[in-house]
């Protein structure tokens, strides 16, 4: 029986969000539902609450202590809102309740916003899907839930566990100094609104394009047309003293047995030399398959994993206060966080649902909100959203990896949050 109070430590990756996340770097994601439907918000409401006991990991407050922040248990009511204008949005977790996540309604679209301190997108979407699942079985509806839904299955203390430290071998480190990366630039739009445009294609279609054509992977595909886009468009990155790096967050789960609902996952990341000046795509697109084969080693990656654990555990990091620690964070965040990524790509892969919610869920959203450029992908039925979002106003780079995918041949949909004069009023 699980205990009614409880707390734990936040992970090795969520430790760094509370100290450096703002208005304009809020460090949340959104997944997005569309089912067949009108939201019945009461209804909502009471399947969020009925799922949270079940979800420890995500029914907490933020709370300091003395040296870190922690994590302890909230039995508040949560309260679902409607859905505003601006994604992704930073907020403040004493005004949800203490919550540090979001759930939003519009129309036929259920939303959760995450702090990435809580979680990343795997554990998010194994919550959202028993928010969605419970709601449908408020309406009424009797769903099997095929093994698909996580709250229907019994608790488990691996769902709770920091998997970075369970993975830690002191004997296993590497050197994780990075070079400083090129960054996007360019004019903002106001009020920290996030630019969202999202592009939908047939699955097989694209795995035709990326797995036949190319011989690569969708995620290799699509990273290098992003590098490729920005080689294309930008005047300043050819001769540009620092390279560009596209950092891909990469799932550790199934490299290490894990069910956990926190964080565990580390970026590889695609190399481009900015004194190169004649690029071609497939250049690009064979240095990532290089580059990434190179670094999706479970030694390697453990290596990392003992590395970022070994920095926690020094003993004169443990000793600062928390506020000394919170500026240590903001300076090294700047110094290796920021600095050494140029854009992201994250790929959630497919959505598993049951079959009976195949007709009610019509179609998903992932979306990150980076600084400069955030790619994100997830599959649902036979389709693949390709979802772009930044904060700036150039859109030459959407629209060249846009125009890339349809010289490919594939017919793709899109949709969008920018209205026309968007650049001028905002």
């Amino acid at each position: 029986m699980k205990k009614k109070k409880y707390w734990y430590k936040l992970d090795n990756a969520g430790k760094i969000f509370p100290a450096v996340s703002k208005d304009d770097r809020s460090n949340v994601f959104r997944l997005s539902f569309y089912l067949d439907e009108v939201i019945d918000t009461i209804l909502l409401e009471e399947a969020v609450n009925s799922v949270l006991p079940r979800f420890e990991t995500f029914a907490v407050q933020l709370k300091n202590g003395l040296f870190w922040n922690y994590f302890a248990s909230n039995h508040r009511h949560f309260k679902v809102e409607l859905e505003p204008a601006a994604i992704c949005k930073f907020f403040r977790p004493m005004s949800n309740h203490g919550y540090l996540f979001k759930v939003y309604y519009l129309e036929n679209k259920v939303t959760l916003e995450t702090f990435h301190a809580l979680s990343d997108g795997t554990g998010a979407l194994h919550f959202l899907k028993a928010v969605v699942y419970h709601y449908f079985r408020l309406r009424g509806f009797k769903i099997e839930h095929e093994g698909k839904i996580l709250s229907e299955k019994p608790y488990s203390k691996k769902e709770s566990e920091d998997n970075f430290v369970s993975n830690y071998d002191k004997d296993k480190k590497r050197n994780l100094k990075e070079e400083k990366a090129y960054h996007l630039q360019g004019e903002q739009f106001g009020h920290h609104w996030v630019l969202f445009l999202k592009a939908r294609v047939n699955t097989k279609a694209l795995i035709e394009v990326a797995k036949h054509k190319y011989h690569a992977t969708i995620t290799q595909f699509i990273t290098a047309l992003i590098a490729y886009s920005i080689y294309k468009e930008t005047t300043d990155f050819v001769g540009n003293k620092k390279p560009l790096k596209i950092f891909v967050p990469v799932n550790l789960r199934p490299y290490f047995d894990s069910v956990t609902l926190r964080n565990f996952s580390l970026y590889i990341k695609g190399t481009y030399d900015s004194q190169k000046t004649d690029w071609t795509f497939d250049e690009m697109l064979e240095l990532t398959k290089v580059q990434f084969k190179d670094q999706l080693d479970k030694d390697k990656l453990q290596s990392r994993i003992s590395s970022l654990v070994g920095f926690e555990k020094n003993f004169m990091i443990r000793i600062l206060p928390l506020f000394l620690k919170t500026i240590a964070f903001k300076i090294g965040y700047n110094i290796l966080g920021e600095s050494i990524s140029s854009t992201s790509i994250s790929n959630l892969g497919i959505v598993d649902i049951p079959t009976e919610c195949d007709h009610k869920i019509l179609d998903v959203d992932f979306v990150n909100a980076g600084y400069g450029l955030a790619t994100t992908l997830i599959s649902l039925h036979d389709f693949t959203n390709i979802i772009l979002s930044s904060p700036l106003k150039d859109l030459s780079i959407m629209n060249q990896i846009i125009s890339f995918l349809v010289d490919e041949g594939l017919d793709v949909v899109l949709d969008t949050n920018y209205k026309e004069d968007y650049d001028e009023i905002l």
